[in-house]
């Protein structure tokens, strides 16, 4: 039997960067983030993401002496000594078969991407099932997010049909502005009911225009759906493609007029909306500004918000991202020219636009015209084969 120190391992407090070993096989990875307690993300070498049991990790201490040891393989069968990691001290995942309403925790949040107020996509509430095989998008598991593409603090309460009958209360929480909530992960045989349900919801912030009524949007998509790749599609708001169902648009929020109205509506059924299929738009649609052709600003504060904290090389890391994402989707949606502004500064972006741009064998480049952008841009032409 293995015997490892209390200061090496544990599999407490297992939080997103943590280096983790798997108990019931070889191998390990980083967690990624919680999905729900109990449950985390692990990217494993490969780069793919497995959802596991918290019980089934040990986390590896860097500064522990044993770190180097557990870099080896471990034999499945190896199990731990460690007297303070018990069954019963491991918070565990909520048996399906129970309602559940799983505390909300901060990592279970993400900010959208900056583009989000450049979009030409309706603000509102939409509920968006993310592959995580973005290769073969009609298999493996998916995430079960709400996205909030608003201004608004929303209020949540997510509720979906049970294989045994009813609603199963999935979960409850708050999402800020402009940000997802990663609900739950899916699994293919769980698209019969998951897909079948209730989300109620609530807006406010500090300074409203007026009191809205409360919602609640009901959606009801059919698992055929989901083995049809076409039905997946690209937004500016997500980092992959996604089946995406709009809930509730912030335009069709209804004000409340006055008191009277609010106790009227408390009598009455609550509002009802049903949630439809969202309209697909492309990373690199906020940037159009003609027919196949776009213009993109590199500059940091343009596309990070948080930029004034950031590190140089952070900062090249988040605009090369950038620049990938807009390449690879205007290839896909045909256009024939974009112009990166990297602006002038000390070339480090424009050496390394030069040198991604090498890596496609369907693009020319060349200096953008300087009467408009002088010496600070890039301009990019696509050629496509002829269909």
């Amino acid at each position: 039997m293995l015997y490892l120190p209390d200061d090496c391992v544990s599999t407490m407090n297992v939080k997103p960067g943590d280096k983790v070993r798997f108990l019931s096989s070889n191998g390990g990875g980083v967690v990624k983030r919680i999905i729900r307690p109990g449950i985390v993300a692990v990217e494993i070498e490969d780069g793919f993401e497995i959802p596991t049991a918290i019980n089934d990790l040990v986390k590896i201490e860097e500064t522990s002496p044993a770190a180097r040891f557990f870099a080896d393989e471990m034999p499945p069968t190896a199990q731990t000594n460690n007297e303070n990691i018990t069954e019963s001290s491991i918070p565990t995942a909520f048996p399906d078969d129970e309602p559940n309403f799983p505390s909300t925790q901060e990592s279970f949040i993400e900010k959208l991407p900056s583009t989000r107020t450049s979009s030409t996509t309706p603000e509102g509430i939409y509920l968006a099932f993310i592959p995580h095989d973005q290769k073969l998008l009609i298999a493996g598991y998916l995430d079960l997010s709400l996205i909030n593409l608003s201004n608004y603090d929303v209020l949540y309460t997510f509720f979906h049909k049970s294989s045994k009958g009813g609603y199963l209360g999935k979960d409850y929480g708050s999402i800020p502005p402009y940000s997802k909530a990663n609900i739950d992960i899916v699994q293919r045989e769980e698209l019969e009911y998951v897909p079948n349900g209730m989300v109620q919801l609530l807006f406010t912030k500090d300074v409203m225009p007026y009191i809205w009524f409360p919602v609640t949007a009901s959606f009801h998509i059919k698992p055929v759906k989901f083995i049809k790749e076409d039905n997946y599609k690209s937004y500016s708001f997500l980092q992959n493609k996604a089946f995406v169902y709009l809930l509730t648009a912030i335009k069709g929020l209804k004000p409340v007029g006055n008191l009277e109205e609010l106790q009227k509506f408390e009598e009455d059924t609550p509002i009802l909306t049903t949630s439809k299929v969202a309209e697909s738009e492309s990373f690199i649609t906020p940037h159009k500004v003609g027919r196949g052709e776009a213009i993109v600003d590199l500059h940091i504060e343009a596309i990070a918000e948080d930029y004034k904290t950031l590190s140089p090389d952070q900062m090249l890391h988040i605009q090369l991202a950038y620049f990938t994402r807009c390449m690879e989707a205007a290839i896909l949606d045909k256009y024939y020219k974009v112009t990166f502004i990297h602006g002038v500064g000390n070339g480090v972006l424009k050496n390394a636009l030069r040198e991604k741009l090498k890596e496609y064998s369907n693009v020319y480049f060349q200096p953008a015209p300087f009467a408009r952008f002088g010496m600070g841009a890039i301009e990019v032409m696509i050629m496509h084969p002829k269909e």
